[in-house]
């Protein structure tokens, strides 16, 4: 996979397509944004195999870990083999306090609702570049949020997509 294939589907999943209002592809109840993306990188030209920070404003991608990671995502999501195979895994995680102030009980609905938008745009712009795209929820949290180096008491993991060449 290209880092320019890369860029495009992070840009059409959770990106600002609208730079003068600020828009992103997903909507996000009041503008909130609680969902922060990384992207596990497995197999990508010109990206160091590693944990990426996906910076939405910026559109860059800052390295949190370098390393492979393959196997301990693997293991952390029940032994799902496509960990392994895939290119990238976009990692989707969530900032309660972002719209808790705002929305209250309602917050988790919308945090939910926003990862599914972003989840369904990428499998959108994935097909449209002929790569694959697979979401995950079956995965253990506590493993995920070590590997990411997140304290679920702030932000925690949500949900998982693999994307790559099929």
């Amino acid at each position: 996979m290209s880092l320019a294939e890369l860029a495009h589907v992070l840009h059409y999943s959770s990106g600002i397509t609208d730079k003068h209002q600020g828009l992103r592809a997903a909507p996000s109840a009041g503008a909130t944004y609680p969902i922060e993306v990384y992207a596990a990188i497995n197999n990508v030209e010109g990206l160091a195999k590693g944990i990426y920070h996906y910076l939405i404003a910026t559109h860059e991608l800052e390295l949190v870990r370098e390393g492979d990671f393959r196997n301990e995502m693997s293991r952390a999501a029940l032994g799902e083999s496509m960990f392994k195979q895939a290119n990238a895994i976009l990692v989707l995680s969530a900032v309660l306090q972002r719209i808790q102030h705002r929305y209250r009980e309602r917050s988790q609905r919308y945090i939910l609702f926003e990862a599914g938008h972003i989840a369904q745009n990428t499998y959108l712009v994935a097909t449209s570049m002929g790569l694959g795209a697979c979401a995950i929820g079956a995965f253990y949290d506590d493993e995920f949020n070590r590997l990411l180096g997140l304290d679920n008491r702030v932000e925690g993991v949500i949900y998982l997509i693999a994307v790559g060449k099929i």
